[in-house]
């Protein structure tokens, strides 16, 4: 055994041996280094690249020289070929630049440089840029806690660009992965230095879906910039169509790397360039829990100049070196976002700036209403809402005031009370607002008594061949009240058609508000006020419609009978399906109530909207309360902040938060729903705009012709909104009503114009103010009446009607051209 050891070492030392001498015979000759000057300033002042090349021993060797960026990673030729030869330790060769290759040095973008040659180690550096246009610039980050930096220059505000994922952090228990963590410090404030409180913000697991992106770019602040950038405007937004021309102003989303439909403008209401914000626009939702990028790029002042990127934001774009920690924090995150905009074909190099949010979830906008609408019903008895059933009891009830034949429609107009659980501190009396548990959900604090009125026609009681009243809920106007039930036009279609309507006063937003609405106006940081109590209202409306459609409700009381006096005579109300009507801030909130109702499923929207934050500049109402507002905020760059902001609160109360499931995909243990949304051509009151973001997102198709030739010239009129191709038609629907342009009135009245007729809304965020007010025509229209009939009927009957007979439709009294 020894021996045989002894053989194996011997062996193996033999082998050890050869190994070694084969090793040494492989070693190949040493090659050459090469240094190069990477000074950008250099460079360009020589005009050429001067690279060293040390341990070049003998003969020569031929280098040539090429660079690569994020943008293009392919390399490209950036200076002649030059050939050194072997003379002593080092040598140095001058590569002159080609013209694009100087052209490629001279720019800020990052750059790296590769020299190579036979027999030589191949060389990569990163240009270093230190001409004056390039170098790093001084930012100014002591306040990065609260401010995102990127766009600070003069005359703008913290918060901008708004909104930013700067103010998200990450928290893994939220459905998007994401939680909204802004600072009190960096919140807007009124002119008695009050912040807006930031701890309601910080709930939110991302941004609203229909946020009003709001920007300052010094240079691009007035109309004959904007004309010169030319991004995509309000009128022309067919250009989304292409997502590969070279637009300006882009929002990706970074989820799909597709360009989403927007449009730009800039705020008309400011009155001086410095203190003119940029506003883009989704033309329809960004989708809830998804990521975008906003890139702008090229852009241009009115001169034709293209403006220099913000000093904060070439830190990334330019990939410049820096030792600032708030600067390099950030560093990931950019270069996510970098790699994003290169797969959508957007170059790092152009961009002006860019940056990125996160889109709230629907569950977290949704959560508190849902919950209380879930646990009210529940108190009733109901506990499965997906099932469609109406089940249990109903509130409790008074009737208090019964008036007999009030009008020539209206057989009984019966007023009183309804007790509902109360989810607001203060007894729900403004002004009140949530108190959350650890879940984040209202608690209930005891209960409320709401006010209900409801008009029962003579087509329901008294008229030959009476029958029960399709039940409906009715939504009222803004900062109204539930006898607005008994207008002129409800009173007409409650008798033409057999509708028994009630409404509730919408809390939050009714006439008892206003003096609460004033104090918020003031201070914006009380908006939780507004938002949470309209929650509330809400609530109540869906209870109240379980008074009509649950035959333990209203028809448990005489007053729903036809006698009057008697539950035995016959009721009054049909209470087999429940459906719902509302105008103006009716047709708005109805929007929200209709994606959280699981017993109505046809809802008819009269004058609707949504996004209030963008509907309000553009309204006339807006004036009365931009009085209180702007003194309060005299700042105006700091408004269009504030009511980017305050969106954010408002998505819970109103369909801005809820057009996503108001329809085909709706919230757990909701129906899907169909609306019937009637607009008023050039409405003065309800941006036509507004209308159709809604119908987008909703999925709705539009009545056609949707204007009558002309009407509206060079504006893309219901854009990437389906025409109903036949009728009936049984989907959702949005419908132009056109009371005609403006002409004098045949026989002139007290009306101050005398003048009948509207044009189309304006391009920027001002109210249209031509002509007569249009807002209310529709719902006077027999035509439209009939249409809004037809649809509110039970599931097999229901349909969508042309009651305009192949024709645009009008109203007001105008017939066509």
């Amino acid at each position: 055994m020894r021996g045989i050891s002894k053989l194996v070492v011997v062996l193996f030392a033999i082998g050890a041996m050869f190994g070694a001498a084969s090793a040494v015979a492989a070693t190949p000759a040493k090659k050459a280094t090469l240094k190069v000057n990477a000074s950008q300033k250099k460079i360009l002042k020589s005009d050429a690249l001067s690279v060293k090349v040390k341990g070049l021993e003998k003969g020569k060797v031929k280098l040539k020289a090429q660079s690569s960026t994020f943008d293009d990673q392919k390399l490209k030729k950036l200076a002649q070929g030059a050939t050194v030869h072997a003379h002593g330790k080092s040598a140095t060769a001058l590569m002159e630049l080609t013209s694009k290759g100087a052209t490629a040095i001279a720019s800020c973008e990052a750059r790296s440089i590769v020299v190579s040659g036979k027999g030589v180690v191949k060389t990569k550096v990163d240009l270093t840029r230190n001409t004056k246009d390039c170098k790093p610039q001084p930012v100014d980050t002591s306040n990065s806690a609260n401010c995102d930096f990127i766009g600070t220059q003069s005359d703008t505000l913290c918060l901008l660009p708004f909104p930013d994922d700067y103010y998200t952090v990450k928290d893994a228990s939220t459905n998007t992965g994401r939680i909204v963590a802004l600072n009190d410090a960096a919140m807007p404030q009124n002119n008695a230095a009050v912040s807006m409180a930031a701890a309601p913000y910080n709930l939110n697991d991302g941004f609203s879906p229909g946020q009003v992106i709001t920007v300052r770019v010094p240079g691009l602040d007035t109309p004959q910039a904007f004309t010169k950038t030319n991004p995509i405007p309000i009128n022309d937004l067919s250009r989304n169509e292409s997502q590969t021309s070279n637009e300006p102003i882009v929002v990706i989303d970074a989820d799909t790397h597709k360009r989403v439909p927007i449009w730009v403008e800039l705020d008309s209401n400011a009155t001086t360039p410095q203190s003119t914000a940029l506003l883009i626009h989704g033309a329809t939702q960004f989708e809830s829990g998804h990521h975008y990028i906003v890139a702008m790029r090229n852009l241009e002042d009115a001169n034709g100049d293209t403006l220099s990127a913000p000093a904060g934001f070439r830190y990334y774009r330019d990939e410049l070196p820096t030792n600032d920690k708030a600067i390099n924090d950030q560093d990931k995150r950019f270069d996510n976002l970098f790699r994003d905009l290169r797969t959508a074909k957007i170059k790092r190099a152009s961009l002006y700036l860019a940056w990125d949010f996160t889109v709230a979830s629907d569950e977290n906008i949704a959560q508190r209403l849902v919950h209380m609408r879930d646990d009210a019903f529940s108190q009733l008895g109901d506990t499965n809402l997906s099932d469609g059933v109406v089940a249990g009891t109903t509130p409790s009830f008074t009737v208090d005031t019964v008036d007999t034949n009030p009008s020539t429609e209206v057989a009984r107009r019966v007023r009183g009370t309804f007790t509902v659980p109360c989810y607001l501190t203060n007894g729900c009396q403004a002004p009140a607002v949530m108190d959350l548990d650890a879940n984040g959900n209202p608690t209930q604090h005891g209960t409320y008594v709401a006010n209900y009125d409801c008009i029962i026609p003579h087509a329901a009681v008294d008229d030959v061949g009476a029958s029960p009243g399709r039940p409906s809920l009715y939504g009222h106007g803004l900062l109204g009240s539930a006898s607005e039930v008994n207008s002129g036009p409800q009173r007409t279609l409650a008798q033409a058609h057999d509708f028994v309507f009630c409404a509730t006063d919408e809390i939050g937003f009714a006439s008892q508000d206003v003096a609460n609405t004033i104090g918020i106006l003031q201070n914006m940081g009380r908006f939780p006020e507004l938002t949470d109590r309209t929650q509330q209202g809400l609530l109540n409306e869906l209870l109240l419609g379980r008074l009509m459609d649950n035959p333990s409700g209203f028809l448990s009381n005489a007053a729903f009978h036809a006698d009057g006096v008697t539950t035995a005579s016959a009721p009054v109300i049909n209470a087999s399906k429940l459906y719902y009507n509302g105008n103006s801030q009716g047709g708005i909130l109805g929007g929200a109530l209709t994606a959280v109702s699981p017993d109505f499923t046809r809802a008819s929207l009269g004058v609707p909207a949504m996004g209030y934050s963008t509907l309000l500049t553009r309204s006339i109402d807006f004036a009365t309360y931009a009085s209180i507002l702007y003194p309060a905020y005299p700042n105006e760059l700091s408004r269009p902040l504030v009511l980017s902001l305050v969106q954010m609160l408002w998505d819970r109360s109103e369909p801005n938060g809820y057009a996503h499931v108001m329809t085909d995909h709706p919230l757990p243990n909701t129906p899907p729903h169909e609306v019937l949304m009637d607009v008023a051509l050039g409405d003065h009151q309800v941006t036509n705009y507004q209308a159709e973001v809604e119908a987008r997102t909703v999925g709705a198709s539009v009545h056609s012709p949707v204007v009558y030739d002309g009407r509206w010239p060079d504006f893309d009129i219901a854009w990437n909104i389906p025409r109903i191709q036949s009728y009936p038609f049984t989907d959702s629907a949005i419908v132009y009503w056109d009371g005609g342009p403006v002409r004098a009135e045949p026989a002139p009245d007290s009306d101050a114009n005398n003048v009948l007729g509207t044009e189309v809304p304006p391009l920027g965020n001002i109210p249209n103010t031509t002509g007569d007010d249009p807002h209310s025509l529709p719902r006077n229209q027999a035509q439209e009446q009939q249409m809004v009939s037809d649809f509110l009927m039970p599931d097999a009957a229901s349909k969508i009607t042309d009651t305009c007979l192949g024709l645009a439709c009008f109203d007001g009294g105008f017939t066509g051209p």
